[in-house]
């Protein structure tokens, strides 16, 4: 009977053994080693043009808060829940403004893009019209100023006292 039964433990092992072996491996993911240069130098984070427009919008709204480049994502969040979420998401991740004019309760006023040439690009059109309708959709303002005549402090004033 001690036969038997060390018998049949030797065949699980065995098989348990020879089931681990036959189990296909992963293949190992290549190791990320630290970069020994990393190639990054700073720039602008604003044209000349947006400069100018940002210290108006500071000018013309000082009890409000404005932030530039501001991802999208930042301040818009997907309705409920959606099937192709990610793909949503992606979407607006992808985009910024140029300017957002918040509250002190940071709440969103309005978003400021500045149009110039690039815009007239059609990539750029099919991207501005996104923009539109994801902030329409939203209900937030887009106010939207050409870079060849930027509005003066009264004008901004003007047009954010409207939203």
């Amino acid at each position: 009977m001690k036969m038997f039964l060390a018998l049949v433990v030797l065949v699980v092992v065995a098989v348990v053994f020879f089931l681990l072996k036959a189990k296909p491996k992963r293949p190992e993911l290549p190791k990320l080693e630290e970069p020994e240069v990393f190639p990054y130098t700073p720039k602008p984070v604003m044209t000349e043009p947006e400069q100018i427009l940002y210290f108006r919008l500071v000018e013309a709204l000082p009890d409000l808060v404005v932030l530039a480049q501001v991802q999208m994502s930042s301040f818009l969040k997907l309705k409920g829940r959606q099937a192709n979420w990610r793909a949503l998401s992606s979407r607006i991740r992808e985009k910024s403004c140029d300017f957002l004019v918040l509250r002190k309760d940071s709440s969103v006023i309005a978003a400021i893009e500045l149009q110039d040439a690039s815009h007239d690009a059609p990539d750029r059109q099919k991207s501005d019209e996104f923009k539109r309708n994801a902030l329409g959709a939203a209900g937030v303002k887009l106010v939207e100023f050409n870079v060849s005549a930027l509005p003066s402090a009264d004008e901004i004033r003007a047009q954010i006292s409207a939203t």
